[in-house]
């Protein structure tokens, strides 16, 4: 990958966060570390057992090369390291706290399977009648309105640190 990443890898890489690290949204506000590439790389693809040992015949690619290659860390090293995309969510969660709450709310009780299995609707439906009833539909949609904006925003890198509504068709055919 060179340059800019689109639009729709930025998506990618806060969701792949999000649901697949227990403290994904403590890392993606610099609480905690970030995951080193290996922790990404072994998310993503699986834990293999690393025997010390290449085999004859085996990988061309050195696994450690594979890992510092992977289209997350390049995705990363575009954005600016995980100092910026830390700034950026710090910078939306301080202008836009309604929105926060709610995609915080989602990324902590959300989750494939259910944490909350009450016969009532869950965590969903908790956090639906805590935003005046709001459906689960329209909560996916409003995080993944979220998730986009920010992404933008990570992307674009705007020079005076301005969150804007990027509907620009032109914009989007260049991001993606």
């Amino acid at each position: 990958m060179a340059g800019t990443p689109t639009l729709t890898e930025v998506i990618n890489l806060i969701k792949f966060v999000v649901s697949n690290f227990d403290d994904g949204l403590a890392v993606l506000l610099g609480r905690v570390a970030p995951p080193s590439a290996v922790d990404i790389y072994e998310k993503k693809h699986g834990a293999q057992a690393d025997y010390g040992v290449r085999i004859d015949g085996g990988e061309e690619v050195p696994r450690p090369q594979m890992i510092l290659e992977s289209s997350q860390e390049e995705i990363i090293r575009a954005l600016g390291g995980w100092e910026n995309i830390t700034k950026g969510f710090r910078y939306y969660r301080q202008l836009y706290p309604e929105t926060w709450r709610l995609f915080e709310m989602s990324c902590l009780f959300v989750r494939p399977g259910g944490i909350v299995r009450d016969g009532k609707g869950g965590a969903t439906a908790m956090i639906g009648q805590r935003f005046d009833g709001i459906t689960a539909k329209t909560q996916r949609r409003r995080r993944d309105a979220f998730i986009r904006t920010i992404a933008l925003f990570l992307i674009t890198r705007p020079e005076d640190d301005k969150f804007r509504l990027y509907d620009d068709i032109l914009l989007n055919k260049k991001l993606n």
